[in-house]
């Protein structure tokens, strides 16, 4: 007994040893606030790019094995697919939002997924705010009431009214007279407090705004220099007549495909926001970055799997939506699967591809096991950090989840400035890049996808 004892003990030492040596120590992050999510490119919440983030390697994770053969499709056509006017930015919803899933749908069909046994569809519809494209107008007010009109795109453009507005307001940052609905907020000059205001700001109109305004808060007015100048004159103001855009009822669908295992009490999701920032009259904001490039690689992802002989466990391709409203498309999901898994590792796909910066694995150490395994096995760094998107609909007692993202996106000013813009387009997108990283991840998941969630076991 007492021999058992000693074995029992040397193994659970060295199980530890194993443990303590695959997850290398990270450098103290510097002190700085974690956002919560990828901020929206308006003038009133647009921040400063972040510094740095500390990255580091993992040691003692061997590379994927890389796999052998062709696949049809390429993650250049699902971008400019997703990119295309059609669709009208995507935004959550809307009836560009609904053609999106549509096309997705008949992709995930037509490379040989599964429909999730759950759901018995390829959509999963749930409640939530969205939003419809629909046009503004607004003239300048002058003193003797002349009105002259604004085009819509070349001098102002405007974020989705949550309600039907017809007023006409001058500039204020008196609280008071704010209050009294006889004014709207001069967001130029004090920007504090705005999200929860009608405001009105400068900035390139030609770059759009993102239309989306899930969380129903006022709406947002970016003018150009000019028309600011004119607001600014005595007794000048703004006539806005804005539609009731936002459905605060409404449904929306996540499009979802499977592919069984030999273990079905485990799966690997993989998952991508396809939802994006909109259209403003003329505007479109492609959303090609921010996320075609992550929803393109899941599908290409998908494409490699599909002819994989057997997969460890169940493997599930979700395409969310309504990335913008508290991320509720990734939990209606993460709902709906939690209870028929035992285990259940999630990777997220969000802003990949932007030509020249490396790809990045987040994750705080309490997703040290997937976390490791995954940077280890794709050849990546790893930030010791959560930055709060879909992938935290994931995080539980038997769920792990992390992010598959560029430190670009935060701390590059050339890549942080583009997002939710006119100019975020397939063109700044490394494409092979996306389809190695895709090749590599479906190997991970051939090898690696039924990984535990823990790292060592503890014998007593």
């Amino acid at each position: 007994m007492k021999k058992i004892w000693c074995l029992m003990l040397a193994v659970s030492l060295v199980f530890s040893m194993t443990a303590c040596q695959q997850e290398e120590m990270v450098q103290k992050e510097t002190e700085q606030e974690t956002p919560a999510e990828i901020q929206e490119n308006t003038p009133e919440e647009t921040k400063p790019p972040q510094q740095k983030n500390d990255l580091s390697w993992t040691k003692g994770i061997d590379p994927v094995q890389e796999i052998s053969g062709t696949v049809e499709g390429t993650t250049e056509t699902y971008v400019r697919e997703l990119t295309d006017p059609k669709y009208q930015g995507r935004v959550g919803g809307s009836e560009g939002n609904r053609a999106a899933a549509d096309y997705l749908a008949k992709e995930f069909e037509r490379i040989g997924l599964q429909q999730l046994p759950q759901l018995g569809s390829w959509k999963q519809s749930y409640q939530t705010n969205v939003a419809s494209i629909l046009p503004g107008e607004a003239w300048i007010v002058a003193p003797d009431q002349t009105q002259t009109a604004l085009e819509l795109g070349k001098d102002w453009v405007f974020r989705a009214s949550p309600e039907e507005l017809d007023v006409t307001v001058s500039l204020t940052t008196d609280q008071a007279v704010y209050d009294e609905g006889k004014a709207i907020w001069d967001a130029n000059v004090e920007s504090k407090g705005t999200a929860r205001k009608l405001n009105l700001t400068t900035g390139e109109v030609s770059a759009g705004m993102a239309y989306t305004n899930p969380s129903c808060n006022p709406s947002r007015i970016l003018v150009s220099e000019e028309v600011y100048a004119q607001l600014k004159q005595p007794g000048y103001q703004i006539h806005l007549r804005l539609p009731d855009a936002i459905e605060e009822e409404g449904t929306a669908e996540n499009v979802v495909g499977y592919l069984p295992g030999k273990d079905h009490t485990k799966a690997v999701v993989l998952g991508a926001n396809f939802d994006g920032p909109g259209q403003c009259g003329p505007l479109l904001m492609p959303g090609a970055y921010n996320n075609a490039s992550g929803v393109a690689t899941m599908i290409q992802t998908a494409e490699w799997l599909v002819q994989s002989d057997e997969l460890p466990c169940d493997v599930i391709f979700a395409a969310f939506n309504t990335e913008d409203n508290d991320e509720n498309g990734s939990s209606a999901l993460s709902k709906l699967i939690e209870d028929q898994y035992a285990q259940i590792r999630m990777v997220n796909l969000k802003c990949i591809g932007w030509k020249g910066q490396p790809l990045t694995i987040y994750g705080e150490n309490s997703e040290a096991v997937l976390r490791n395994s995954l940077a280890g096995g794709l050849g990546l760094q790893y930030a010791n950090r959560a930055l709060g998107a879909d992938e935290k609909a994931f995080y539980g007692e038997k769920m792990s989840a992390v992010l598959l993202f560029q430190d670009a996106c935060l701390t590059n000013p050339e890549t942080n400035s583009i997002l939710n813009t006119t100019r975020d387009t397939a063109d700044n997108l490394d494409f092979a890049m996306l389809d190695d990283i895709a090749k590599k991840l479906a190997a991970w998941v051939i090898e690696c996808g039924d990984e535990p969630l823990d790292s060592y076991v503890v014998y007593w």
